[in-house]
C-alpha cells in the first residue's frame, strides 16, 4: 500500500475551480483504491470541494472574512507546510501547483501542467508574474508530469522541449451532479420568463468575455428573443456595467448569477446553448458539464477546445466577432442543429469519467515509484 500526498498550494488559492475540483475527485478515488492512500496537506485553507469531501486532510476549513485574507492563508501554509510534509509518511508527492517544491527530505514528486497560457498569451499577464520561471523549475525537476490534454501535452513539448517520455495526458471529467442534473426551474427560462444563453466563470482576459458581450449585443435577433447569463467569475464590474447601460439594449437583458454545482447544473439544462469563448484553455471542463446537462455547446476552435468537445460543438474563431455572433445565432435559431448538438454532446461527455482519470494516474504514481526504487 503506497501513500500520495497533495499539498496546500490550490486549496489556499480557490474556494471553486476547475483545478481544485480535479485533486478533490482525484484524491477520493485514490483514497479508495485498494493499493493507495492520499493525503492532503493543507494547514488553513478555503476550498469548498475540500471541505465537502471525504479526503483524509491536516488542516482545517476557514472560509475568507475578506478576501485579502487569502494572502495570508498562503503565507502560512508556504511556512508550515515543509515540516508537516516531512513529518507525513508518504511515499509520492503530488504537488497541485508550482509554488518551488516542498522539500520533504525522500521521495519522488510529479506535478500536473494545466496549460501554457503564460508562454502562448503573455500580453494577458504582468511580466513580473512568476509562474512561467515557477513552471519551468518543477518540469525541469520532476519526476513525471501529467498533462490535462494532449494540446497541453504538445505545447509543453514544443516550447520547453521536454520529453515525451516524461509526460503523461490525464484528461479530467465533470462532476456527478452534471450527469443527473436537477431539472431546470420553469423550463428553458431565465427568471423574467426569458430564454437565455449561458456563459460560466472568470470573464477577463483570454477569458474572452467581451467579445461574447459584443456577439451578442451586436444581434438584433440575439438579444430580440434571449437573454445573456454570466455565472460566476464574480459579480459585474463597474467598467462591465457602465458598458452594458451604454449598449442601448433592454435593461438587465446581461445579468450575473452565483451559486453551488446544483445551480449550475440548472442554469444548464435550462439554456438554449453554452457559449465557451477562451482564446486557449488546456482542457475546459465547463463544455462538458454543458454536454452532459443536455446544453448545446457553441464554443472556441482553438487550444485543447476541440479536443475536448469533438463533433459536438458550433465552433467559432474567438477572436473574431461575427464569427461567434453568426455560430450563436444558428444554434439559437436552427432547431435541427440545436437538437444535433444535445444528442452529440450527451454522447461525447460519457468518455469522459474521474474514474478513468483517476485510474490513469495511479498508473503514472506506480511508474514513478518503480523508477525511483530502481535508482
Amino acid at each position: 500500500m503506497h501513500t500520495v500526498v497533495y499539498d496546500h498550494q490550490i486549496f489556499s488559492h480557490q474556494e471553486f475551480g476547475g483545478v481544485s475540483r480535479y485533486f478533490c475527485e482525484l484524491a477520493g478515488r485514490v483514497q479508495g483504491s485498494s493499493a493507495w492512500r492520499a493525503r492532503v496537506i493543507a494547514p488553513l485553507h478555503y476550498n469548498r470541494y475540500l471541505a465537502e469531501s471525504d479526503v483524509p486532510t491536516v488542516g482545517i476549513y476557514a472560509p475568507l472574512a475578506f478576501a485579502k485574507l487569502a494572502k495570508v492563508y498562503a503565507l502560512f501554509n508556504d511556512l508550515i507546510c515543509p515540516p508537516l510534509l516531512k513529518l507525513t509518511g508518504s511515499d509520492l508527492l503530488h504537488q497541485t501547483y508550482y509554488g518551488a517544491k516542498a522539500e520533504t527530505g525522500r521521495g519522488p514528486f510529479v506535478i500536473t501542467v494545466y496549460d501554457m497560457i503564460h508562454e502562448l498569451l503573455p500580453q494577458y499577464f504582468s511580466a513580473e508574474d512568476p509562474i512561467p520561471r515557477l513552471k519551468r523549475k518543477l518540469i525541469e525537476t520532476a519526476d513525471h508530469i501529467i498533462c490535462i490534454s494532449r494540446r497541453t501535452a504538445d505545447d509543453l513539448i514544443a516550447i520547453l522541449g521536454v520529453p515525451p517520455a516524461k509526460i503523461s495526458v490525464t484528461h479530467l471529467a465533470f462532476s456527478e451532479i452534471f450527469a443527473a442534473p436537477p431539472a431546470a426551474g420553469g423550463g428553458p427560462m431565465s427568471h423574467d420568463g426569458r430564454p437565455y444563453l449561458l456563459y460560466v466563470g472568470k470573464r477577463d482576459g483570454y477569458k474572452n468575455f467581451s467579445r461574447v458581450f459584443d456577439a451578442y449585443s451586436s444581434s438584433a435577433h440575439l438579444c430580440g428573443k434571449f437573454d445573456l447569463i454570466a455565472f460566476g467569475g464574480g459579480a459585474f464590474t463597474s467598467q462591465e456595467l457602465a458598458r452594458f447601460a451604454g449598449s442601448g439594449r433592454r435593461p438587465n437583458s446581461i445579468r450575473h448569477l452565483s451559486g453551488d454545482d446544483a445551480a449550475l447544473a440548472r442554469l444548464y439544462a435550462g439554456a438554449r446553448a453554452f457559449v465557451y469563448p477562451s482564446e486557449y484553455e488546456g482542457f475546459g471542463i465547463p463544455p462538458l458539464e454543458a454536454m452532459a446537462c443536455g446544453c448545446a455547446v457553441v464554443c472556441s476552435n482553438t487550444s485543447s477546445i476541440p479536443e475536448v468537445v469533438g463533433q459536438a460543438g458550433e465552433y467559432f474563431d474567438p477572436t473574431n466577432v461575427e464569427s461567434m455572433r453568426a455560430a450563436l445565432e444558428k444554434v439559437a435559431f436552427d432547431e435541427a442543429r440545436h437538437d444535433e448538438l444535445v444528442s452529440a454532446g450527451r454522447l461525447r461527455s460519457r468518455l469522459f469519467s474521474w474514474d478513468r482519470c483517476a485510474a490513469e494516474t495511479m498508473a503514472v504514481y506506480e511508474k514513478v515509484i518503480d523508477g525511483y526504487s530502481s535508482k
